[in-house]
């Protein structure tokens, strides 16, 4: 019998007494006691005395992550900005080469709109589309159709063209109607000194990268971005877009936008309601700035944070240097105790051997039998070859094919697989049992077994005792046949296996009266006779039970016709005639009997066979003297 676990039945790691700080200290030099003191006192003096240069430092590393910060928001706003600034230069030459062709307005729309569809395919940008004022007349290419006051030379995007004269116009951003976006235009002036083309784009990705931005800011200030007459283009705080700073009367936006835009200053100080903050900015591609407002309190809660981080890291070093001393002391004793613990634990057995499944190697740790020990020798480095002379010397010719296969160290890793231990029982040479185990000592890194211990354990006793316990848990004490539980569970099995077989009920005629008539003692004498006539009847490798009170069943495997069936029924009744108790006198034992086929191709359960040879038990009874009724056409013989 092999057995598998996750724990290690045997050894039982020692539980090492906890050791408190006073035994380590007790244990520790005056000289390294004095130390573990002085050295934090000594560094957080230092850090106090220093608090100038980390204050620099701190206020330098945050003014470099603004600055950083700002950079790399003025990349990402230009990857958003260039494809449609690409766009648009695409455009603007293309409809001048229709101008020198002299396209017609309708031809110049149809180009707007298969553009306008090209952009919409375009991820990385989300438009509200290309339209413009071209010869005279708005053209769109989603082809939107204004309303009658509708003036294109009178619009915002139509005058920043004008005004910036062939140059691409930042149009200030706005709320479009229908979509409820926030939108900027970005138009252009064409060579006509007339027409204007335009493209929308939609707002919300700048807002949600000056948000994100915001976040690594670690909510210590303000993200914004604003345009050359102070308009509000994007902000960490949503709400704040749109708004103009420069000609708000409100503080400190009013003169942060002046500081700015009207004195051209990029990095400064402003001071509002006892609050200071510092701001950075850094000018962007289309008259655009951003700044980013960091708060003085909050910085400098930053550098008292900063101090507060070193003073526990140097308090948090000397806890780790003590942790470490301790764990290194506390390891000593666990592998000192564990040593004493395993050779306590190795005189329970018969041998232990560490073997290292690697390199092959092993190491005798206790060997009881001399014959075993003198494996050993000096032949440290062939543990397949120590496992083939054990077999060989302790284990009886039926078992070694088993324990060969059990005691592979090449499949070892394989059959342990997640466990920690695997066994086998066996016979010795001596006709006593031993169980062999293999349990897992070290795992690499990987959790593959490095090493296992292998131990031999005398068991015969043990082995003795649990085979009489399994015995006496499987057998009817009174006919000595298998109980109810244990034979049913045996028929299941064969079910399962496919195999089918013949299934026999039976119980004997007026059983009652037999207790009555000549009492319990009796009646016993009959249930035991019948079990044994049961037992002479069927085979071996048959499966004979006593169900309870005078009900008894077998199931012969194999037996799968009625002819048979017949032959074996015949020879049983016969038996049953030639029982002679000497307190019954004249009176005969007489049985009814029911038999139900189960064939292999069959596919119902137990239970279904049992009830089909009830029922035959069932008709049997209605008749005298001992009769069998088989299931296939309830035909008594």
């Amino acid at each position: 019998m092999q057995e598998n676990g996750n724990k290690n039945e045997d050894i039982e790691k020692t539980i090492i007494p906890y050791i408190t700080v006073n035994d380590f200290f007790r244990r520790m030099s005056k000289g390294y006691l004095l130390l573990f003191i002085v050295l934090p006192l000594i560094y957080i003096f230092l850090i106090i005395l220093n608090y100038g240069i980390i204050y620099d430092v701190t206020t330098e590393n945050i003014a470099y992550n603004a600055e950083t910060n700002l950079l790399e928001y003025s990349v990402e706003l230009d990857d958003f900005l260039y494809p449609a600034i690409s766009i648009m230069e695409s455009m603007s030459y293309n409809v001048e080469d229709m101008f020198r062709t002299k396209s017609g307005n309708d031809v110049i729309e149809q180009y707007l709109i298969r553009e306008s569809e090209t952009l919409d395919n375009m991820s990385d940008i989300v438009s509200n589309g290309i339209y413009g004022y071209i010869n005279g007349e708005y053209l769109d290419g989603y082809q939107w159709v204004p309303d009658g006051d509708y003036v294109p030379t009178e619009r915002p995007w139509y005058k920043e063209a004008l005004k910036n004269k062939g140059r691409l116009a930042y149009v200030e951003p706005y709320t479009d109607s229908m979509t409820g976006y926030k939108v900027m235009t970005i138009s252009k002036l064409l060579s006509d000194g007339e027409s204007v083309i335009c493209i929308d784009i939609r707002m919300n990705e700048i807002q949600e990268i000056t948000e994100s931005l915001a976040k690594q800011e670690d909510d210590t200030g303000q993200v914004i971005v604003i345009d050359d007459e102070g308009v509000v283009i994007a902000h960490s705080d949503p709400g704040e877009v749109g708004k103009n700073y420069l000609l708000s009367l409100e503080e400190p936006e009013h003169t942060l936008a002046t500081k700015l835009l009207m004195e051209g200053i990029s990095e400064f100080s402003i001071h509002y309601e006892d609050e200071s903050s510092i701001v950075y900015s850094r000018k962007l591609g289309g008259g655009w700035y951003m700044l980013s407002v960091t708060s003085e309190s909050k910085m400098f809660s930053r550098i008292f944070q900063a101090l507060g981080n070193s003073v526990a890291v140097g308090i948090l070093g000397t806890v780790i240097i003590l942790y470490v001393l301790i764990m290194i002391t506390r390891k000593r004793m666990e592998i000192e105790n564990y040593i004493i613990d395993l050779k306590s634990a190795s005189s329970i057995y018969l041998c232990m051997y560490k073997v290292d499944l690697d390199d092959d190697h092993y190491v005798e740790i206790s060997c009881k039998s001399p014959l075993l020990s003198s494996l050993v020798g000096s032949r440290r480095r062939d543990a397949r070859n120590l496992m083939a002379e054990i077999i060989n010397i302790r284990v009886d010719e039926r078992n070694k094919k088993d324990m060969l296969e059990f005691s592979d160290l090449k499949s070892l890793k394989e059959r342990l697989g997640k466990n920690d231990t695997i066994a086998l029982e066996f016979m010795n040479a001596e006709m006593v049992w031993d169980r062999a185990r293999f349990t897992v000592a070290e795992r690499n890194a990987d959790k593959s077994i490095k090493s296992v211990l292998f131990t031999i354990e005398v068991i015969d006793e043990e082995k003795k005792s649990r085979d009489r316990l399994l015995y006496l848990s499987e057998t009817d004490s009174m006919t000595g046949i298998n109980n109810r539980g244990s034979g049913e569970n045996k028929v299941k099995n064969h079910i399962l296996n496919g195999e089918g077989g013949m299934f026999l009920l039976l119980d004997v005629d007026k059983f009652k009266h037999i207790n009555d008539t000549y009492g319990h003692d009796i009646g016993d004498k009959v249930l035991i006779a019948i079990a044994g006539c049961l037992k002479k009847t069927f085979r071996s490798n048959d499966v004979v039970m006593r169900l309870g009170g005078d009900e008894f069943a077998a199931f012969a495997p194999s037996v799968l016709s009625r002819s048979g069936g017949e032959l074996m029924v015949e020879r049983f009744l016969k038996r049953i005639g030639e029982i002679n108790i000497e307190e019954m006198k004249d009176d005969k034992i007489n049985v009814s009997m029911g038999v139900a086929f189960y064939r292999p191709d069959d596919r119902f359960t137990f239970d279904e066979l049992y009830k089909r040879a009830d029922r035959c038990t069932y008709e049997s009874k209605t008749h005298p003297g001992s009769r069998v009724t088989f299931y296939d056409n309830m035909e008594g013989i």
